[in-house]
């Protein structure tokens, strides 16, 4: 996991008033995140009547309000189980809408200039894991498709197809 001094400096690089932000809640974060993830965006607001920040990592989102006394609420959302982010900004304030799993959460009270920045780094983050996915499974298809057709090479090679069998085999694959 990663230290506080480590959180800090990841924090320090955001861009805004991140670094202003959830003092007692940035305390709580080497409890908090897993090994090799990083913080790369911050914005503070209100969620299920807590006030708190909510941080983007590499592989999730994190509310934390760390209370006002003694009381510690942490919610994350893996970011591949999010669909989509939604945001709405007032004459000061703006609202965060996040849907993952079927479930709905909003944050309020956000800063209306930091939760377009934030929102549109968070769709841009898991429209690009979505990308990945395709790619994956096109690649796969492609190797799936190349390895049936060295299969049939090896067959007419073999004496066990003929040209005509082998043809029409490979017609089929190429076209399905």
């Amino acid at each position: 996991m990663p230290t506080l001094e480590e959180i800090k400096s990841q924090i320090r690089s955001i861009d805004g008033m991140a670094k202003f932000l959830g003092k007692r809640e940035i305390k709580e974060l080497p409890n908090i995140l897993w090994e090799n993830e990083n913080v790369e965006k911050l914005i503070q607001g209100t969620y299920n009547n807590g006030n708190g920040i909510l941080i983007c990592t590499n592989k999730r989102l994190i509310f934390i309000d760390k209370g006002m006394l003694f009381g510690l609420q942490v919610e994350d959302f893996p970011l591949d189980k999010i669909s989509s982010i939604q945001y709405s900004t007032g004459i000061l304030l703006g609202k965060l809408t996040i849907f993952a799993s079927g479930n709905k959460a909003v944050i309020d009270n956000v800063d209306k200039l930091q939760v377009r920045v934030f929102g549109d780094f968070v769709t841009n983050k898991i429209n690009s894991k979505d990308k990945n996915k395709n790619l994956i499974k096109v690649e796969s298809s492609e190797d799936d498709i190349i390895s049936k057709l060295e299969r049939l090479a090896t067959l007419k090679e073999k004496g066990i197809l003929t040209d005509e069998e082998f043809l029409a085999q490979k017609n089929k694959i190429l076209n399905s």
